[in-house]
This record gives C-alpha cells, sequence and structure tokens, in this order.
C-alpha cells in the first residue's frame, strides 16, 4: 500500500489492513448477510452451556440464529467496509488462535443467563450490543470474553470507520476460559441499555439506506428530522410484529415513498395484521398480492398532515 493511499484511509480501517496482512483478522457475521463470494467460515450452534438451561428452553420455539465466524482476507475486508452504512452485519476481532479454536471459544457465549435466571441468546456479534456490555462487565466478565482475542472492532455509523477495543488483559500465553467460566450473568440495566443501543443504531443504519437507495423521498429532509421519522417509523412497524432489519427498512421505506399512513389503506392493513402470516413473511406478501390500482390508491390517500400528527404525539 502505497504512502499517499493510506493517508485517505481512516485509523481503523488501517488496522483491519495491518491485521489482515498478518493472517488474524476474523469477523462475526449476522446469519443473515450474505458475503457474495467463497470465505472460510465456521457456524455458532444454538447450543446451550448450562446442562441445566436445556429442559427451560422451548428449542421448537427458537428462532435466533448465532453468527457466522469469517476469516477476514483483502477481499472480503473491502466488501464488509463498503456495506457499513446499509447493514447491521456483525464486529471484527483479531486473534492468533486457528479459526475453529476461536469458534470452540465464542460458542461458549451463545447462551447467557438474564436477570430473571433464566437463559437469554446473547447477541455480542451486534456492535452496539457489545459496545455496552464491553462497558458494563466486571473486570472478570470483560477477560473470560476477550480469552484469546486480542481486539474487537465495531463499526462506527457516524464515522463510517470502526472503534478498536484492545484486550486490556494479555491475551498471550493465555489458556482459554472453561465453559463453566463462560455463563455470562446479564443484568436488567445491561438489558435495557443494549435495546436502546440496538435501536440507536438502527435508526442510522436506515437512515443511510434511505439516503442511498430512497434519496429522492428523503433529500431535503435535515439528519434530525429524518432519524425522528425513522425512529417513529420502526414502532410502527414493530405494532405489526416485522422485526428483521430489512424488514424494518422496507415498511420505513415505504412509509417515505408511497405514503406515511399507507396501512390505512385495507387492502395493506389485512395483510399486516393477519396474525396466520410470518412476521417475516409480510412485507414480500404485500409486493405479491397488492395491486397496481391498490398501491395507487394508498398513494393518493398520502395524509399530508401525518408527520406533524406524529411529532405532537411523541411529545
Amino acid at each position: 500500500m502505497n504512502s499517499s493511499l493510506a493517508a485517505q484511509i481512516e485509523p481503523g480501517h488501517r488496522k483491519l489492513h495491518d491485521w489482515v496482512g498478518q493472517g488474524v483478522l476474523y469477523a462475526f457475521v449476522d446469519p443473515f448477510f450474505e458475503i457474495p463470494f467463497p470465505v472460510e467460515q465456521a457456524t455458532l450452534e444454538t447450543r446451550d452451556t448450562d446442562p441445566v438451561f436445556y429442559e427451560l428452553i422451548a428449542w421448537d420455539q427458537v428462532t435466533y440464529e448465532p453468527p457466522k465466524l469469517v476469516k477476514v482476507t483483502g477481499q472480503v475486508l473491502e466488501w464488509i467496509l463498503n456495506s457499513l452504512s446499509t447493514e447491521r452485519w456483525g464486529i471484527f476481532v483479531a486473534s492468533h488462535l486457528p479459526m475453529q479454536d476461536l469458534a470452540k471459544h465464542y460458542q461458549k457465549f451463545v447462551i447467557a443467563r438474564g436477570p430473571d435466571a433464566n437463559p437469554y441468546f446473547l447477541r455480542f456479534h451486534d456492535a452496539s450490543v457489545l459496545e455496552v456490555l464491553l462497558r458494563t462487565w466486571e473486570p472478570k466478565e470483560k477477560s473470560v470474553f476477550f480469552g484469546p482475542s486480542m481486539a474487537f472492532a465495531l463499526p462506527d455509523l457516524d464515522t463510517m470507520d470502526v472503534r478498536i477495543e484492545q484486550n486490556p488483559f494479555s491475551s498471550k500465553s493465555r489458556p482459554v476460559p472453561n465453559p463453566e467460566d463462560c455463563l455470562l450473568q446479564l443484568r436488567e440495566p445491561q438489558l435495557r441499555q443494549c435495546g436502546e443501543a440496538i435501536d440507536r443504531d438502527l435508526v442510522k443504519v436506515i437512515y443511510w439506506h434511505l439516503r442511498n437507495h430512497h434519496a429522492k423521498s428523503v433529500q431535503f429532509l435535515e439528519r434530525p428530522v429524518l432519524e425522528e421519522r425513522i425512529y417513529f417509523s420502526i414502532q410502527k412497524a414493530r405494532r405489526y410484529a416485522l422485526g428483521t432489519v430489512s424488514d424494518l427498512a422496507g415498511f420505513t421505506a415505504l412509509m417515505f415513498e408511497l405514503a406515511p399512513n399507507f396501512d390505512d389503506h385495507p387492502s395493506f392493513r389485512v395483510i399486516l395484521e393477519d396474525a396466520k402470516i410470518p412476521p417475516e413473511a409480510k412485507m414480500r406478501r404485500l409486493s405479491q398480492v397488492i395491486t397496481d390500482r391498490e398501491w395507487k390508491e394508498a398513494a393518493l390517500n398520502y395524509d399530508r398532515k401525518f408527520w406533524v400528527k406524529a411529532q405532537r404525539a411523541r411529545k
């Protein structure tokens, strides 16, 4: 890499390139995030850490999917960095440990113990969640989680760089923690802060999605106004049980592209409110069954006072 090019790279990105060169960079990737070329990877499992939890979890109802651990090459790194503003994809981790051993270590953290002593699936591959945990864990908990890792790199959706979280404990010559030491205890304030952080980052992800893919519909809205409307749109979408990032982004996009009250149209509402339709299928169903006439009717029914009323409702 020549010096003029290196000078243009953000500090966090430069560190990632260094780790790639050393062959020690991995990424925990959301299972729904698709890298469009072959990558060396290991998939974590929905497996209980503590045998006591096995009887507590209704495994037939579990929809959570743990992350994939992928080996980051230069090609993989560029693809992920180019997706930072539009995807909630995961986190980077730097470690000298071989991939399978690193996956085996983090498999121990897929499940944690909640404040009610019940098992909770731990989304540690979500940067907004991990940032809260690293800030609120006790030193022993943090030490156990870092284990053989040198650092984590968390995407920053404001700067489009990554924030490096170095292991404050030596990662060299450390034994990998035993499984019984890895069942971490989550506290109520941590869960609340994690939920708040997830929503903040979700607004940022959808903000950039709209700016990149629906620019004409939002071009005259300043960032604070647009983010406030996105937050309102997310809450509205969740009332229809929509939960994935793509569905929340799609619903929000319709509020800006079609009409903020598009769901008042009977044909849209009957699908969105149908409890027999799986939540993850509702947005797809809209595109399949709503007729051109009904799309036009929803657009013509645009409520010009909708956002003013929504703002008043929040105060």
